[in-house]
């Protein structure tokens, strides 16, 4: 047989493999299996250590239980976290993309503002927590203020870019029909930069999630971090990994649920593409 003749029969193969793995079957079946695998190890693994170093997920799960049921449960300091994460990404969301906008639309502000918002930027906001605990204290305020400047600079680079990139033929004939600035921001700017705004989100709301348990683990200890460094002063390794997988689960959560509304807010550009 030649590599010619080969050559199609090999193609075809290689599409019947890729639409099984297309399944989501097929995909959710794998993804079970090598859960399961990583679970057995994780256990089998950890079945020798010192409990106070490390714990298997058979006690993990069992701590889970407990949080979830008894006193002390897991449920007040998780919305004590969430608290503060609601609070500041949407004080941070309500700056920060009007912000961003006006900086992509007026050259001239964005030369004002563009210094200091990158000279913000490239501060790591764990640097940040002696300033905030000096002004605000323990209190929610400093989670709130932590998670604020975690949200606002991402979301405000995000939209000046998307500002920035919208085409001049759009305003053009915005002000072809007597349009004013407000209506061109509404109608043109805003719509198109979305894209944008929903990566800067995606980044903003990992980074809020972040700040909030840095404020709570460094200052105010409480919510799901004060939970974390509690246990770890007592070596109850189980007990601390509760708080750790439930901070995982929402930044999954959150990650997820922004993919989500963008391919909502954004299902005219799919449909634009696919006219074109």
């Amino acid at each position: 047989m030649t590599a010619a003749a080969a050559t199609p029969r090999v193609l075809a193969t290689r599409e019947r493999r890729r639409r099984v793995l297309d399944r989501p079957a097929v995909v959710w079946g794998i993804r079970a299996m090598t859960f399961v695998v990583l679970i057995g190890t994780w256990e089998v693994l950890a079945a020798p250590i010192n409990r106070a170093l490390w714990a298997p997920p058979s006690e993990v799960a069992a701590a889970i239980v407990t949080y979830a049921s008894q006193e002390p449960t897991i449920w007040e300091p998780l919305y004590d976290s969430l608290r503060a994460f609601g609070i500041g990404t949407t004080l941070g969301l309500t700056a920060g993309i009007p912000i961003g906008l006006l900086m992509g639309r007026y050259r001239s502000l964005e030369f004002v503002l563009d210094p200091y918002i990158t000279f913000l930027y490239v501060i790591p906001s764990v640097a940040l927590v002696p300033l905030f605990i000096l002004w605000f204290g323990f209190s929610l305020q400093f989670q709130v203020a932590l998670v604020f400047e975690s949200t606002l600079l991402p979301i405000v680079i995000n939209a000046a870019a998307g500002a920035r990139n919208v085409e001049n033929d759009l305003v053009d004939g915005g002000r072809a029909f007597c349009a004013s600035d407000w209506q061109i921001m509404r109608t043109i700017i805003l719509p198109a930069s979305v894209p944008f705004i929903f990566a800067g989100l995606r980044i903003a709301l990992s980074a809020a999630w972040v700040g909030v348990v840095v404020a709570q683990m460094t200052g105010a200890i409480t919510g799901l971090g004060g939970l974390i460094l509690t246990s770890a002063h007592t070596f109850r390794t189980a007990d601390m990994l509760v708080p750790i997988f439930a901070i995982m689960v929402v930044g999954v959560l959150i990650h997820a649920a922004t993919g989500w509304l963008l391919a909502r807010v954004t299902s005219w550009r799919v449909d634009e593409r696919a006219g074109a």
